[in-house]
């Protein structure tokens, strides 16, 4: 899986919209972390430098649009006042984050590998905003963590919502998810 719209498109082709899926139980609460870059201090877990670009469904990037994501660290716990797992949050992982698309619609973020939880396989919660309205409120899964197991979505769905890690050095991965909105 590559998650990339691959192949020539003929004029008024339009691109497969990313599926909507679930905000989930534990949407950030409190002030924002204006950040795209949620490890505070020297990494101490496996860093995931993620990467995407949003897209319309004509191909046209949209610039200026505002990512906003948020994630469990790597042991699976959510830094909300209803996740009751147990154990210490990190105090140098911000756990959410946004970023802005550039011109090209591009952005990008420094954060760790997600860890899973109960069932959930590890993925990364998302919204993407622009001028202040919600376009689209989805998750991103990985292959190889288990990709969306358990999902009851068509495996088209899920292609579109699942990409694959790469080695980037040590102890770091990369990914990169293609949206459409």
């Amino acid at each position: 899986m590559t998650n990339a719209w691959s192949g020539a498109r003929a004029e008024g082709d339009v691109l497969p919209r990313t599926p909507r899926d679930f905000e989930g139980p534990y949407y950030p609460v409190g002030d924002r972390n204006p950040t795209n870059d949620l490890i505070v201090g020297d990494p101490h877990d496996r860093v995931l430098n993620f990467s995407g670009q949003v897209l319309n469904t004509q191909g046209e990037p949209l610039g200026n649009a505002l990512f906003d994501f948020w994630h469990a660290d790597p042991l699976g716990r959510y830094k909300h006042p209803r996740d009751r797992s147990p154990g210490e949050r990190w105090d140098d992982f911000l756990y959410w984050g946004e970023a802005m698309t550039d011109a090209d619609g591009r952005f990008g973020l420094r954060t760790y590998v997600p860890g899973d939880y109960g069932s959930r396989p590890p993925h990364i919660h998302f919204k993407v905003r622009s001028a202040e309205k919600v376009l689209l409120t989805s998750q991103v899964y990985f292959a190889e963590l288990g990709g969306a197991r358990g999902r009851s979505r068509s495996s088209d769905a899920v292609e579109r919502q699942t990409v694959n890690l790469h080695g980037d050095g040590d102890n770091s991965v990369k990914a990169n998810l293609q949206i459409v909105v």
